[in-house]
């Protein structure tokens, strides 16, 4: 019997990440040491008090039957306190939360909740890949928005065409950004509910970064006034605590969003593992002990490693948050020659910004996930290249 996979499977390239581990571990096989800064899994361990809630939470025989898909209630109470105290918004836990199985989980599964076949989804470009993937199992179709340097790395919207913009439903943003590293004020964020509301446009803005940013805090795009009317908001643990691996988190917003896309998963999904939610709860109630050590550990390494990369002939803007640093390398090229050249005479291994899109193309992405020992010697290896040999 011939197999025959879909045809929506086969529109789908190789996601880039796990090509990326996939090559790292191919040149480990021969034998050499790679410094891996292709991919953003933090290197810092999840706090041991988070840890040892989630010990005592796994031996409770109550958490080991099946969760509620909306996550359950403890958890959804810490989520609007946080908020609260975070961002000054208030949020009923039974309609505006809803936990996730991380919140690329339920990025993938938006577009099925607001999307018909034929609509259009606006993809910042570059981007994190994940965006593009339930618009086009949901039949939708994608415009790319550029997102260039010369612009803060945020979107013109008067660029977007009219008549994409008629057909258009939703409208996919992450601030602090991945890969750029941009903020976004509460300025952008007014004037985009208003554009929003006024073009019958749903935006979903990707908040996996906010609490690692650099400077001021990170605004809400749900502050902005009537942004409950039109936009939801996503969380995630996996870069605030560490807890990539852990994979929860939320989305927060429009409460009939929210409730439709719960809707979806109860058809799909259980919901994450009680104690790991119990654990979160717990980070959330002592975020504000917690987070900071590791948002200034992140601030460091980046400090350390722009000040190195600018002195090689790198060209770039400061992150502004994130664990990332994009930047074009010394000479003019395409990012995967960059990236090769990088692998083969210094055995770094990085993320060419072709693999997050068209504007991607000249710009390769560093990941500050390793641990410092690591990421010192990366920037020796760095300093000892020798862009003259290019080519």
């Amino acid at each position: 019997m011939k197999i025959e996979l879909s045809d929506k499977l086969k529109s789908f390239p190789p996601f880039l990440f796990e090509e990326l581990y996939r090559k790292e571990k191919a040149e480990r096989a021969k034998g050499r040491d790679i410094i891996s800064l292709a991919v953003g899994d933090p290197d810092l361990p999840t706090d041991r008090r988070i840890v040892n809630c989630a010990l005592q939470e796994i031996k409770k025989a109550p958490n080991h039957r099946y969760p509620n898909t909306k996550g359950n209630e403890n958890l959804r109470r810490e989520i609007a306190a946080w908020h609260g105290r975070r961002h000054g918004l208030k949020f009923h836990p039974n309609d505006e939360i809803s936990i996730l199985i991380g919140s690329k989980e339920g990025i993938a599964h938006l577009p099925f909740v607001v999307m018909n076949p034929g609509d259009y989804c606006l993809v910042p470009d570059p981007t994190y890949p994940t965006y593009r993937t339930g618009v086009i199992l949901s039949g939708g179709r994608i415009h790319n928005v550029p997102l260039e340097e010369k612009n803060g790395f945020l979107p013109d919207l008067g660029k977007i065409p009219a008549r994409v913009l008629a057909k258009t439903k939703l409208f996919f943003l992450n601030y602090p950004n991945n890969p750029t590293g941009a903020g976004a004020t509460l300025a952008f964020y007014k004037d985009l509910v208003k554009w929003a509301r006024r073009h019958g446009v749903i935006i979903a803005q990707d908040a996996a970064y906010c609490d690692m940013y650099f400077g001021k805090p990170a605004p809400s795009i749900l502050q902005a006034p009537g942004a409950r009317d039109v936009a939801v908001e996503f969380y995630s643990a996996s870069k605030t605590y560490c807890m990539a691996g852990w994979r929860i988190g939320w989305v927060v917003g429009n409460s009939k969003l929210v409730c439709a896309l719960n809707q979806l998963k109860e058809n799909i999904d259980s919901g994450p593992f009680n104690a790991i939610q119990n654990a979160v709860a717990f980070g959330l109630k002592h975020h504000e002990e917690i987070v900071p050590p590791v948002r200034e550990h992140f601030k460091r390494r980046a400090d350390k490693f722009c000040a190195v990369l600018r002195s090689c002939g790198w060209r770039f803007t400061c992150p502004g948050g994130s664990c990332f640093v994009w930047a074009r390398p010394p000479v003019n090229c395409a990012s995967l020659e960059a990236v090769y050249f990088m692998l083969g005479k210094a055995s770094i291994l990085t993320a060419p910004g072709s693999g997050f899109g068209r504007y991607g193309e000249g710009y390769v992405r560093f990941s500050l996930t390793e641990p410092d020992a690591r990421l010192d010697e990366a920037l020796k290896r760095l300093k000892a290249l020798d862009w003259a040999r290019f080519k």
